[in-house]
């Protein structure tokens, strides 16, 4: 199962200058308690705005330069290689698999997704980079909380069988 995680404006905002445009505590502690002893998938930037391995996660980087090298992390060129070894992790170790950003990253993967784990945060707020376009009819809620300052919202993908 691949399973998406993010947090949006009711715009679909999602960042501003490599950078989250809210700063929520609470959205961030469901973050880490959902993805935790899972296996991350990120783009570059991301990974570079957060500065530093996620702990207890695997955390793969999806770059095209070559020479982009850290300490605790996989590196891969491709999107299908990528999943190919999170694949390999995932069936070993009994790990969830999270694509946590950014923009293009969702875009890549979002035919794919299974689950998604949405924090709708409450505000409109100013930014550059948005979340693409979904078909939230295609998922049903699952699950939904409500918190100060953001909505929860677990999806499943619809399924169909005749």
């Amino acid at each position: 199962m691949l399973s998406l995680i993010v947090a949006m404006d009711k715009n679909n905002l999602i960042g501003y200058n490599n950078d989250i445009p809210w700063n929520i505590p609470e959205d961030l502690a469901l973050f880490k308690k959902i993805t935790s002893n899972g296996i991350v998938i990120m783009g570059r930037k991301t990974f570079e705005s957060i500065g530093r391995p996620l702990p207890n996660r695997i955390n793969i980087i999806l770059t095209k330069d070559s020479k982009f090298n850290h300490k605790d992390i996989f590196t891969f060129d491709t999107p299908e290689k990528a999943l190919s070894f999170a694949n390999e992790i995932s069936k070993k170790e009994n790990k969830k698999i999270f694509i946590i950003g950014g923009s293009l990253v969702y875009k890549i993967f979002l035919p794919l997704i299974d689950e998604i784990h949405l924090s709708i945060i409450k505000g409109i707020f100013f930014g550059d980079t948005y979340f693409p376009e979904i078909k939230f009819t295609d998922f049903s809620i699952i699950k939904r909380e409500k918190y100060k300052e953001f909505e929860y919202l677990h999806l499943i993908k619809n399924t169909c069988i005749f």
